[in-house]
């Protein structure tokens, strides 16, 4: 992580820089996708005013904060800046996981009502069987092996309409194209 520190009438002395050097450093361990950071130092009478610019992957954090000492200021805007970067790591991680593996997960999970409704017959049980993003048909068997299940429903990629692939009895799988 590239660190440019700037000073607005104020002495850049070897102790502060270390220790905004230090404070910065320990951004990384929090999110690792920072590329450059900007430090600016400013004094203003009798206020400290400390921006920190994180340029990260896809986006940059600015925080601004300001304290009667320098000291107290770079700690402050180090806070928030920690607290951003872990909010924005959970952001990354939830989105690294998909909704894929989460409706699979929960689609094998039965509750206790699935269970009781299965014993009675003739009655209509809601499925949820629904890809959620357009697939072409051999993608839509290859995710209907891996749900275990005997039907799923998806939007065809090549005609943009809504499908359903299913089990045969007969070990082949059979294509329902809506015909309107």
């Amino acid at each position: 992580m590239d660190i440019i520190l700037t000073g607005r009438n104020l002495n850049l002395d070897e102790s502060l820089k270390e220790y905004v050097f230090k404070k910065l450093n320990k951004l990384q361990r929090v999110y690792d996708g920072i590329h450059k950071c900007e430090a600016i130092l400013e004094e203003a009478k009798i206020r400290k005013n400390i921006e920190i610019i994180l340029h990260i992957d896809h986006s940059t954090l600015v925080v601004k904060e300001s304290s009667e000492d320098i000291y107290s200021a770079i700690d402050a805007a180090a806070h928030k800046l920690k607290n951003q970067l872990r909010k924005l790591s959970g952001k990354v991680a939830s989105k690294r996981r998909g909704k894929g593996i989460l409706s699979k997960m929960i689609s094998r999970v039965r509750s206790p009502e699935d269970a009781q409704a299965s014993e009675e017959k003739g009655r209509i049980i809601s499925a949820s069987s629904f890809a959620d993003k357009p697939m072409l048909p051999e993608e839509a068997k290859l995710e209907l092996d891996l749900m275990n299940k005997s039907f799923i429903m998806f939007k065809n990629a090549a005609t943009g309409e809504a499908n359903v692939l299913y089990k045969r009895s007969d070990g082949n799988h059979g294509l329902i194209e809506p015909d309107f």
